[in-house]
């Protein structure tokens, strides 16, 4: 993570020194050294592990509303945005069985945790960061090993005694790491034995604070079956929810670790973003920036973008469920009878109309999103609408009626692939014209010059 001004003065770190926007990317030397795992099929298959615990957090996007976004970083780590304002750093490590459990010193050389201590001092440490070590490995048990310290971690921790003489013990283990690794935020202090480590003043004091915010997940699945997992754990429950059909579910998982690979992988930017994410101050007002984490972050757009969908046809009604009439409908047809639209025409708009209730009532997921995404697409909608309107109006002599005309354009042109964005969920191309004729029924647009709807008599 990006070393911060003030966060390692004084005692506690070597960092740059300060500037009032933060440092600049040549300052940070560490941040330009290649991962340690940097050769062979075997570092691809730890990049993808990463991208597939993510994942997993991309996944939960779908179906909640509290996750913002997903910001991918360089090497192995990537944040999580939460709509409260908060962020949670997140440092993946995988671990192969023969290796066994995690061991304290192990955790803090070569497990991500040092490296997640220099992040979060990197920001500031600001109220609003808080920390996940995820891995699939198990954590050695007793007393003063990894096992205990993930207790003792968390504003709520299972276990406070002896969490000084831990803290200690964590503060020697990164001021070991420091000594090959070099790390902005952690201090410099002499080589020796790790027990005569004279640990400065306010580190052992930083350290208890970090654990504070910190969580450590030994229960992300192994590498050879996250894939599985995550998509009859996370995918299956969040298609089942947003009630969508015949979504290939290997293609569409597939396409979102791609996705979030290639965010995570983008060698045009290998600067770590979180300390920015975390202050949105700092990039207020820098358009560089913005555009650097835009690149890396991945929306619940983009995942519901990703989804792959089967060739099946839809069906314009549900099978299996009575047919519902859409409420209202007294403006349409007053509006397409000015417009001269023959009667049975009039009423198979109405029937399209029920239709897109009926999809909208089924596919919509009750999350704070469906009414934005109504709102696109309505807005799309009506775009090709007063385009019809405008080609009608061309083609019809002055004065004409132009109705018939536009209702023409409507069936010709409102298809699902021309929109400019793709809709939240599957549709076809009757569920448009269904959702154009609703906007119709709300006033949004008429058949013929505007008049008064609701005064004239049906």
């Amino acid at each position: 993570m990006v070393g911060t001004a003030g966060t390692g003065a004084g005692a506690e770190g070597a960092g740059a020194p300060s500037e009032p926007d933060g440092p600049t990317y040549s300052e940070l030397t560490i941040f330009d050294l290649a991962p340690e795992e940097d050769s062979g099929s075997d570092t691809l298959g730890r990049y993808r592990y990463q991208a597939e615990v993510a994942a997993r957090d991309c996944l939960a996007m779908l179906t909640q509303d509290a996750i913002d976004s997903v910001v991918c970083e360089w090497h192995e780590d990537f944040v999580v945005t939460w709509t409260d304002g908060s962020v949670e750093l997140v440092s993946v490590k995988h671990r192969e069985g023969t290796q066994g459990p995690w061991t304290l010193a192990e955790l803090c050389k070569s497990g991500g945790l040092t490296h997640l201590f220099d992040r979060w001092c990197a920001c500031e440490c600001a109220a609003n960061v808080r920390l996940r070590l995820a891995t699939n490995a198990a954590l050695k048990p007793g007393k003063g090993n990894a096992g205990v310290l993930a207790r003792m971690c968390g504003p709520e921790p299972e276990v406070t005694a002896g969490l000084t003489v831990m803290a200690e013990d964590i503060a020697r283990q990164m001021l070991k790491v420091r000594w090959k690794q070099p790390y902005p935020n952690v201090p410099d202090t002499p080589v020796c034995k790790v027990a005569d480590i004279q640990i400065p003043d306010g580190f052992v004091d930083k350290v208890v604070r970090f654990l504070a915010v910190l969580e450590i997940s030994c229960k992300q699945p192994h590498r050879e079956n996250i894939t599985d997992v995550n998509i009859q754990r996370l995918l299956v429950p969040a298609v089942e929810q947003l009630k969508l059909a015949h979504v290939d579910l290997e293609s569409t998982y597939r396409a979102i670790v791609d996705r979030i690979e290639r965010a995570n992988r983008d060698e045009s930017d290998r600067g770590q973003l979180a300390v920015y994410i975390a202050d949105p101050s700092r990039v207020r007002h820098s358009t560089q920036m913005q555009q650097r984490i835009g690149q890396r972050r991945i929306t619940r757009d983009i995942i519901r973008r990703e989804i792959v969908f089967t060739s099946v046809p839809l069906p314009t009604f549900p099978r299996g469920q009575a047919p519902v009439v859409a409420p209202g409908g007294a403006k349409l047809r007053r509006k397409m009878r000015r417009g001269r639209v023959p009667s049975d025409e009039a009423a198979f708009a109405e029937r399209l109309r029920s239709a897109w209730y009926t999809t909208w009532s089924e596919r919509r997921s009750g999350l704070a999103g469906d009414e934005t995404d109504l709102l696109n697409l309505s807005t799309d909608v009506l775009e090709m609408a007063f385009d019809c309107r405008r080609h009608a109006r061309a083609q019809v002599a002055d004065g004409s009626e132009f109705g018939i005309k536009m209702n023409d354009l409507l069936a010709e042109r409102l298809k699902v692939d021309a929109l400019p964005s793709p809709p939240p969920f599957q549709l076809n191309h009757l569920h448009l014209r269904g959702l154009a004729y609703q906007l119709c029924d709300e006033c949004h647009f008429f058949f013929s010059e505007p008049f008064d709807a609701d005064e004239e008599a049906s």
